[in-house]
């Protein structure tokens, strides 16, 4: 099995006792040449060369033990040292042994019954031993007892016996011998009698090194960049140890590392957890159907071609099962596609021992589907590891030459973390110079690199079917980032177009992202450079992609009937273009027109287009002929009417910023049913919408900016599946919106001139968001007839509404109410009052944003779920409603507050980062448990209550006003330090800050002091006359006290385990806990009328026993019946309070029965009762 495995693993993976020059460049297997090392490797392991180095007595185990010991450890790629002499010849070891000893990271001695015979084996092990110590050298107790080795009795005394004689003047030798042999055998090991047989011993042995071995530690590369986090996933998701059976498929592109991860975790695990283990690597190679494929794995597993005679296609046979089924087997299948089936279809019929574990790579998602199979989607390298794995390839190194910088950073973005591609194009551009850099950058740009282009054509060609490579390449010529996946598939309308793009999803060629399709830089290119080698004349290539042959075939009107795409991005012009009227005149199968200018948003910094150069039409356009046009784009169309041809196919129609007047010149509507978006945005001339009656399928309008548009036509309503309309900007628009279709769920009116809205607009059951900000003429907003159920948002900035209606809570879905000013776009309301009492109702709203709503005086209750709430610049406010639980943002700048606010409780938002702006009325403050705020404002001067308890990211604190006389910090886990106290302060609370180091000057005005598990605390400073209560429990830092102020009457200092020694204690003291003051040696005198409680260590035990630390306690002065206590540390014997005496014997308890140090008593000192416990744990 073990040679079959070696066969089955690739020549980067093998890592035994051969020499061999370490591969520079990675471990490439198939396609996944990917992964590269660090060479930043550490001293230590270029020092080590050898895995073990094994210590024997040849004539003992040589050709037996020792042997089957050595092969089972290289069986598991463990680089093992075995010395091939035959005999020992000498005293001393050779100094060839010597640096194998010093090279090997683990020793391993044969002890055998005449290993103490051998000087060369005895001076072997002194100099393992001086060279390891006592890590990393294991004994092996091979047919004789530990203890003989131990007392060097039986055949070790007979063989010291002749030592001493022959070696009388080298006792120290002898004796350093005799030491050596003590040494091991007090060292764990293992003994060959505890196991059945040998076979059993050596592969417990080398699956134990193997685990002791580093990790990682199996090939000779170092690191491999960027494969920690990875390697990290693929542990979690195959939980070694957890007895059940675990598929996880590695899913990514050509060129990612897919196969070196598998590789790499194969190595970790496969030898040292598993009874069997297979790596088949690049199966497409051989695997022609799933049958072979499934014929050669079993062989691997079980080494019997008789079995597999029994198997059939359809079921595998009952005796394969039983044998596969009692196996715990690691299996790696690399590089699993198509044409070896599907891992379902591969593994059915059989069931594997519990667990086991299976990897599969593919770059088809879909050949992973299977019941148990966790897929892991491998990505791209981030740019830290990408650079250094450039840097490693192209320098050598990880170090970069002058002048490459900016280049560096180029090629980082080409190959957008796909460590082939960084690989490849590190070892082209080696020792190359500045300009080559950029000659080879320039050209890559056109044309990749071939062998990147090789493998990443693997998942083009695997595509098979000519409509699926078809979506492939008009996605990657066309829509990349830019077009919702839903868009893309109705405007391809291949056949099965959706399942089409699922596929190549699937298959690692496109990735969705935010509903937006994107590729991979290298796919897109590698689809362009397929397009350019159809033919080297570009007016006969099925796609135009690129602005220089787009522009070469309108100008010379050289398209041809092949041609079905067209892209040119009018921005990257780098001069004027002149279409001919004919320019698509020959363009019979045209499918796409894609002359795109900048994005939308790009266009209010460049009001006319803000291109250098344009395109233009001479003589105006011939009509299209082609009949089957999907989608037709052109911003700053230059003419007042689109050219005549058949829009019965036309699925979108985008003209942005044009000088279109009318869409077509005539009065008929025109066959549209396919027609999904139109957009029209900033065109400005536009004075009417055409005819869309007969659009019955259309979702998207966009007529933002038609600032000529003035009415919506009647005909509108049609248009029954439409769900976006778009007329901000629009800013003559003043009627027409009874005429919108109920389809409606975004409705943008945002700066139009409607003065009004009609009733009709809640007839719009299915509207989502309502865009009115910035109508100025709008002062209504009308009564909400019935329940609006999805309706999440309404945006009314900048409108006159002066106020609204009670009905408002039938927006029983609302979620967003804008009144104040948007970023951007200004606007808020100074009209609107009040608020109804009704928007409590509202359970969904989250955001109520009033800023500069200067008029409203009152806010109604608020919804319990309230998650932010501006009311800055809110002037005339006068209260606040209680604030939610739920609130997370209050914004209330400038004036915000009511003036006359005295008390402010916001305590338990918990989601709250910062507060407004705090009137100077303010008296008390109550932030507590707001674990989300980070920082205060300026406290108000007039403040005398703070209590910021349990504001865990609160950091630090603003100036404290003189005022105060109350502050609460417990648990502000994140202060350092506080700011100076006011001179009235009265109560201090710091109660587990326990980052805070130290403590500023205590005002004379403090009578209580909590500080309660300060554990960073290290020192306090003086007490202030007046303190009454100081708590200190858990404070294990603390070293001393100052001196203690006579008004003391409470002293907690429970745990302080680093206190050595108290002040004395003042006369007035009531309650006393020192108890678990481990380091306390001894106590004052208590005093003798007033303390009531009293808690002591008294004794502390030390891991042998002994009663050590305080050693006298005395309770002065003594009354009748009282004895003075001694306990002397160093006498275990005596019961130091067995003598104390009691008004009230039946008091006197042990807390601990099976111990008598453990008491608590209550005795009668100066007429009082007190209770006393002396603690002992």
């Amino acid at each position: 099995m073990v040679q079959d495995m070696v066969k089955l693993l690739p020549n980067s993976l093998l890592s035994c006792s051969q020499n061999r020059e370490t591969e520079r460049f990675g471990i490439g297997i198939g396609d996944e040449q990917a992964w590269v090392t660090n060479m930043a490797s550490s001293s230590s392991s270029a020092q080590e060369k050898h895995d073990v180095f094994l210590s024997f007595r040849g004539k003992d185990t040589r050709f037996g033990f020792t042997r089957n010991l050595f092969h089972a450890l290289c069986g598991k790629c463990i680089q093992a040292y075995m010395d091939d002499r035959e005999l020992e010849s000498g005293h001393e070891i050779s100094p060839q042994l010597m640096k194998a000893i010093q090279e090997s990271k683990i020793c391993i001695i044969v002890l055998s019954k005449k290993f103490a015979s051998s000087t060369w084996c005895l001076n072997e092990l002194v100099h393992i031993l001086e060279c390891k110590g006592n890590e990393n050298v294991i004994p092996i107790f091979y047919k004789i007892a530990p203890c003989i080795v131990r007392k060097q009795s039986k055949s070790y005394a007979e063989a010291f016996a002749e030592h001493e004689q022959r070696f009388k003047d080298k006792p120290e030798e002898v004796k350093q011998w005799r030491g050596a042999l003590t040494k091991l055998a007090n060292m764990c090991g293992y003994r060959s009698k505890k196991f059945g047989d040998e076979h059993e011993l050596v592969n417990k042995i080398a699956k134990d090194i193997l685990l002791k071995l580093p990790k990682y530690q199996l090939t000779n590369y170092g690191d491999l960049i960027g494969i920690e986090e990875p390697l990290k996933e693929i542990e979690s998701l195959l939980s070694i140890g957890q007895m059940d059976v675990r598929i996880i498929g590695i899913w990514g592109m050509g060129g990612i590392g897919k196969t070196t991860l598998a590789s790499f975790v194969f190595q970790r695990f496969s030898s040292s957890h598993f009874d069997d283990y297979c790596f088949l690597e690049d199966i497409p190679k051989e695997a022609d159907n799933t049958n072979h494929l499934r014929n050669r794995l079993l062989f691997k597993l079980l080494e019997d071609k008789n079995l597999l005679c029994m198997d059939t296609p359809v079921v595998g046979s009952r005796c394969i099962q039983d044998r596969l089924r009692c196996k715990k087997v690691f299996i790696v299948l690399d590089n699993l596609n198509g044409r070896s089936s599907k891992l379902n279809d591969l593994l059915e019929g059989y069931q594997l021992g519990i667990g086991s574990r299976i990897i599969v790579t593919s770059r088809d998602k879909q050949l992973l589907v299977t019941k148990n199979c966790q897929i892991y989607q491998l990505k791209g390298l981030y740019d830290r590891d990408a650079l250094q794995l450039f840097r490693f390839h192209a320098f050598g190194s990880n170090s970069l030459a002058t002048g490459y910088e900016a280049l560096l950073e180029s090629v980082a973005h080409y190959a957008k973390g796909n460590p082939l591609a960084l690989k490849v194009l590190g070892s082209s551009l080696k020792y190359k110079s500045v300009e080559e850099w950029k000659s080879a950058l320039d050209k890559l740009k056109t044309d990749p690199d071939p062998e990147i282009k090789k493998v990443l054509r693997i998942s083009y060609d695997g595509l098979g079917d000519k409509s699926m490579q078809g979506i492939f390449l008009d996605i990657a010529c066309f829509f990349i980032n830019q077009v919702l996946g839903k868009e893309v598939e109705s405007i391809l309308n291949h056949t099965n177009a959706t399942i089409g793009i699922s596929v190549l999803i699937d298959k690692s060629l496109i990735i969705e992202s935010k509903e937006r399709l994107e590729m991979h830089d290298l796919l897109r290119q590698m689809a362009r450079a397929i397009v350019c080698d159809e033919s080297k004349d570009c007016g006969n290539r099925s796609r135009l992609c690129s602005n220089k042959d787009s522009c070469n075939v309108l100008e010379r009107n050289t398209g041809t009937s092949a041609i079905e795409g067209i892209l040119l991005d009018l921005s990257q012009l780098r001069k004027d273009v002149k279409v001919t009227r004919t320019a698509f005149s020959k363009m019979f199968n045209l499918r796409l027109l894609k002359l795109q200018g900048f994005p939308p948003y790009k266009w209010s910094r460049y009001p006319n287009g803000g291109y250098n150069f344009r395109l233009s039409l001479l003589d105006g356009l011939e009509p299209f002929v082609s009949d089957d046009l999907k989608y037709f784009q052109w911003d700053t169309y230059p003419l007042k009417y689109l050219p005549y041809f058949n829009p019965e196919n036309l699925v979108q129609l985008i003209m942005r910023r044009s000088q279109l007047e009318l869409l077509w010149n005539e009065d008929q509507p025109l066959e549209l049913v396919k027609l999904k978006k139109i957009d029209l945005s900033y065109s400005e001339h536009l004075m009417q919408i055409p005819n869309l009656s007969r659009a019955i399928n259309l979702e998207v309008l966009n007529l933002q900016g038609c600032s000529s548009l003035v009415q919506l036509p009647s005909f509108f309503q049609n248009p029954g599946k439409l769900q976006f309309l778009h007329l901000q900007d629009c800013y003559n628009l003043k009627d027409g919106l009874e005429n919108l279709p109920i389809s409606v769920r975004k409705l943008y009116l945002r700066r139009t001139a409607i003065k009004s809205l009609p009733e009709s607009i809640w007839k719009l059951k299915y509207l989502e968001r309502l865009d009115l900000a910035g109508c100025r003429n709008l002062r209504k907003f009308p009564e909400i007839s019935g329940r609006m159920e999805f309706l999440v948002e309404i945006v009314l900035s900048g409108t006159e509404i002066e106020e609204f209606p009670k009905s408002i809570d039938n927006l029983t879905r609302l979620e967003t109410l804008h009144l104040g000013p948007l970023e951007r776009f200004g606007g808020c309301n100074k009209i609107i009052k009040f608020l109804p009492n009704s928007l409590c109702k509202l359970l969904h709203l989250q955001g109520l944003y009033l800023t500069r709503c200067s008029s409203i005086e009152e806010l109604p209750p608020l919804p319990r779920g309230l998650r932010e709430l501006n009311i800055g610049k809110c002037e005339r406010l006068k209260s606040l409603p209680e604030l939610p639980s739920s609130l997370e943002y209050l914004w209330a700048k400038k004036c915000s507050l009511p003036h006359g606010l005295r008390q402010l409780d916001i305590g338990k938002c918990e989601r709250l980062k910062s507060l407004p702006e705090l009137p100077s009325s303010l008296e008390y403050l109550c932030a507590e448990e707001c674990s989300s705020l980070e920082e205060l404002p300026p406290l108000p001067h007039g403040l005398e209550k703070l209590n910021i308890g349990k504001c865990e990211r609160l950091k630090s604190l603003p100036e404290l006003p003189s005022s105060l006389i109350s502050l609460s910090a417990e648990e502000c886990s994140s202060i350092e330090e506080l700011p100076p106290l006011p001179r009235g302060l009265i109560e201090l609370d710091i109660k587990k800050c326990k980052r805070l180091k130290s403590l500023p000057e205590l005002p004379s005005s403090l009578e209580y002091l909590w500080a309660e598990e300060c554990s960073s605390l290290e020192e306090l400073p003086p007490l202030p006359h007046g303190l009454i209560k100081l708590d200190i429990k858990k404070c294990k830092r603390l070293k001393s006290l100052p001196e203690l102020p006579s008004s003391l009457e409470y002293l907690w200092a429970e745990e302080c385990s680093s206190l050595e020694e108290l002040p004395p204690l003042p006369h007035g003291l009531i309650t006393l806990n020192i108890g678990k003051c481990k380091r306390l040696k001894s106590l004052p005198e208590l005093p003798s009328s007033s303390i009531t409680e009293a808690s002591f260590r008294v004794f502390n035990k030390d891991q042998n026993g002994v009663i050590m630390n305080i050693k006298k306690l005395g309770i002065h002065p003594l009354n009748n019946g009282f004895e003075e206590p001694n306990v002397d540390g160093d006498s275990t014997s005596k019961r130091g309070f067995d003598e104390c005496s009691s008004d009230q014997p039946n008091e006197y308890q042990h807390n601990h029965v099976s111990h008598p140090y453990n008491i608590s008593k209550r005795i009668k000192l100066m007429g009082q009762y007190i209770t006393v416990s002396f603690l002992n744990e």
